[in-house]
């Protein structure tokens, strides 16, 4: 119970959403077949221009460009809605051995926060899930124009908590997100599994139960 709440001056838990609490999307493949482009193709195409979509919110920016690239057209309004859709349910599924992390954070007393590179679309999503309210706030890229691991999303995510640097512990799987915001002062853990992340956790913030 008290594994966090020892920690002294860190209050935060702030998690990464894709590939931390929630399980890498399986639907790529679906995206790919709506759009009429190869899987093999498509795959790339997607990562390569997510940054982009995780900043600005644009699905029509996004899978347009996407499909011009791979050389079929761009998708129709109708189209457009339902990849947005799949899309986002694609990456909703909860994992639940990072979920139990979670909840032992939330038993012992630290405050919970989600810091995503996501749109706006998928914010919206996560908001209506009876999971999310374990959380104090959910902070999501596509509604700032700002993505990890740039200093002024974490300079926002701070100013959102009303917290220092040094109160606050990022948990990401992405090296260049938990050096982002160590470069600011922020505590990190470098997610590759919730059972390393415990550890990681507890030799941050002190033994636990």
């Amino acid at each position: 119970m008290d594994e966090l709440r020892r920690a002294g001056a860190v209050r935060w838990v702030v998690f990464d959403l894709g590939d931390v609490l929630l399980r890498r999307t399986t639907r790529i493949p679906e995206l790919a077949e709506l759009c009429g482009i190869d899987a093999a193709v498509f795959e790339p195409l997607y990562f390569a221009g997510r940054a982009g979509y995780d900043r600005h919110s644009d699905p029509a920016l996004f899978f347009g460009e996407l499909c011009a690239t791979a050389g079929v057209p761009v998708p129709a309004e109708d189209l457009l809605a339902r990849l947005v859709e799949i899309d986002d349910l694609g990456w909703s599924e909860i994992d639940p051995d990072t979920m139990a992390l979670v909840e032992l954070a939330a038993r012992s007393g630290a405050d919970l926060a989600v810091l995503s590179n996501a749109p706006a679309s998928m914010g919206t999503l996560v908001r209506a899930a009876p999971w999310s309210t374990a959380f104090r706030h959910l902070v999501f890229s596509g509604d700032h124009g700002v993505v990890k691991p740039s200093a002024d999303i974490f300079r926002l995510l701070l100013q959102t908590l009303q917290a220092r640097p040094d109160e606050t512990v990022l948990v990401d799987d992405r090296a260049d997100n938990v050096e982002g915001a160590r470069r600011i002062g922020m505590h990190a853990v470098h997610f590759t599994s919730a059972e390393q992340a415990r550890t990681e956790l507890r030799s941050l913030l002190g033994p636990g139960d």
